[in-house]
């Protein structure tokens, strides 16, 4: 009798027993370089999740991601998309900070997004260019209220565009 009952008790709990879990999208991302394709073997756009989140009053778990696209006229686009809260940023004057492995801060100014969920970088402010030259880097976007910011940290080594 104690045989069928435990027997019972573990299809029971086998039953019972939340299903596997589907990715996030922040685990669908990732924290590597991901490329999706072009034509040949040149890819359209790379892109990246942040290597960290942060909890706000939208999201548990808001991150960041970096978007990489090739330019023809050589160089690249870079976008910065906020996932999970909403983007905010002066329209007049749309801009991020980011810091560089090497201590520097660079400013980067664009415009927010069509979705409204990030900036696009002017490549004035040549954010290819810190992203090439660094092997990590963080990105403070406004994330709460009072334009309170979070350090979005990215491995960003390892970009191949060609």
């Amino acid at each position: 009798m104690r045989g069928i009952m435990a027997l019972a008790t573990i299809g029971l709990m086998t039953a019972c027993s939340p299903a596997e879990k589907e990715p996030t999208q922040r685990d669908q991302i990732g924290q590597q370089w991901k490329y999706e394709g072009g034509e040949g073997a040149k890819p359209r756009v790379a892109y990246i999740g942040s290597t960290n989140s942060v909890s706000t009053m939208t999201a548990p778990d808001s991150f960041s991601v970096l978007l990489v696209q090739p330019m023809k006229e050589g160089g690249a686009q870079v976008t910065v998309k906020l996932v999970g809260a909403p983007f905010t940023c002066d329209l007049s004057n749309c801009s991020v900070t980011a810091t560089t492995d090497d201590g520097k801060t660079h400013e980067w100014k664009g415009r927010m997004t069509e979705n409204k969920d990030g900036i696009a970088v002017l490549p004035a402010s040549k954010a290819y260019e810190a992203i090439q030259g660094s092997e990590t880097l963080k990105v403070n976007l406004v994330v709460g209220p009072k334009d309170a910011t979070f350090p979005f940290a990215f491995d960003v080594a390892g970009l191949k565009l060609d």
